[in-house]
């Protein structure tokens, strides 16, 4: 029977849990044993990102992508931000200036690329 990528990443999240940290090592041996007897070694990127998400889920820990003509660093950038997060920082000079904030579902865009583009828009209505 084929497991899903959730359902191995939900075993994996439960045994590292419950396992003293000292065993984990061995633990991890075995549960990648048993996704090798199944066939599913090929579904390994999928299931470490979902582990990811279910342990980032019980930490309240949220995904933030700032994208600006530098690289800003990533530990200032969380500093600043009134919940726990991951940042992930990215350069595109093509910004010209500014910078696009991404967390979770919500876009904040105040580059000025995309002033640029509403003030274009707004002239040719």
């Amino acid at each position: 029977m084929k497991y899903s990528s959730v359902q191995y990443a939900k075993a994996l999240h439960d045994l590292t849990r419950e396992t003293p940290p000292a065993k984990h090592r061995a633990m991890i041996r075995e549960f990648l044993a048993a996704v090798a007897k199944h066939g599913s070694l090929g579904a390994l990127p999928e299931i470490a990102h979902e582990y990811e998400a279910l342990s980032d889920n019980e930490k309240k820990l949220r995904h933030v992508m700032v994208r600006a003509p530098e690289r800003l660093p990533e530990s200032g950038i969380a500093r600043k931000l009134r919940f726990k997060a991951r940042v992930k920082s990215e350069q595109d000079v093509q910004l010209g200036g500014g910078a696009v904030f991404e967390v979770e579902d919500l876009r904040v865009d105040n580059s000025v690329k995309m002033r640029v583009e509403r003030v274009r828009e707004a002239l040719t209505r």
